[in-house]
């Protein structure tokens, strides 16, 4: 299937490693140029360099702390610019933290939510621009369903998220806009949290492998063709959508 990205351009938080990176390396692949962020410097510039030897176009990045407000906004800025412009913003960074204080409260918010609203306000006059513009941004089952393991800034912060890109998709699908929302279950990946917990707390993870249909967790690399199927031109008559990726584990109609 022709995803129809080739010269496109992308834009995706989080991406110096996980799924953000499995969802760069595979745009790439399909033609687009990348920019991408995460904190780490040394991250971000070994996955510039690998993502820079892929395919066709450039790839950029920074290092940003998207609790900063006006280092994301200059980060979205130089992004279109050095990009030339913007079809595809992806907001895949996320503030999880296990402390439940007002700290990881107000970290969660701002990595999930506000910094997902500065990047499309930023970049909202050149997506109108674009013949083909998509907003997605990674969710998570904690947006509609408790769990005891994740802090309880967690789920609310995805839910705001949500409606957000609700928001969007409504006020702005006549600017041929798209924005959805695409919630992951458990996903294993190299030196991800599932990895970590898969060697400290084994039986506790063969517990979760259990708990899905499919008796497995899924990988970067299945999620990241789910966004990029989503994002691209191939898709593009999905809008408002929330797309619940977790091979069955949610056991419920929604």
């Amino acid at each position: 299937m022709d995803l129809e990205l080739s010269g496109r351009k992308a834009l995706i938080t989080g991406a110096s490693r996980g799924i953000g990176r499995y969802t760069a390396e595979l745009l790439r692949r399909e033609g687009c140029s990348v920019a991408i962020c995460a904190r780490d410097p040394a991250g971000v510039d070994d996955a510039v360099t690998a993502l820079d030897a892929i395919g066709d176009g450039r790839a950029f990045g920074w290092s940003v702390d998207l609790t900063d407000g006006d280092r994301t906004r200059a980060f979205v800025r130089d992004a279109i610019e050095s990009l030339g412009g913007l079809d595809l913003l992806i907001h895949n960074a996320s503030g999880f933290d296990l402390v439940g204080d007002e700290a990881g409260w107000e970290r969660s918010f701002q990595v999930d939510m506000m910094a997902g609203v500065r990047a499309v306000e930023e970049a909202l006059a050149t997506l109108q621009a674009s013949e083909e513009a998509s907003i997605t941004f990674i969710g998570s089952m904690a947006s509609k369903f408790h769990f005891g393991r994740a802090p309880s800034s967690y789920g609310p912060a995805k839910a705001a998220m949500r409606t957000y890109a609700n928001e969007l998709a409504q006020s702005y699908g006549r600017d041929g806009i798209r924005a959805n929302v695409i919630s992951p279950g458990a996903v294993w990946f190299p030196g991800g949290g599932w990895d970590r917990r898969k060697r400290e707390n084994p039986k506790f993870y063969a517990g979760v492998e259990k708990s899905i249909p499919l008796g497995r967790l899924g990988t970067g690399e299945e999620l990241a063709r789910i966004i990029a199927f989503v994002a691209s031109p191939a898709g593009r008559w999905i809008n408002a959508a929330h797309i619940v990726a977790d091979g069955g584990q949610v056991a419920a109609v929604d």
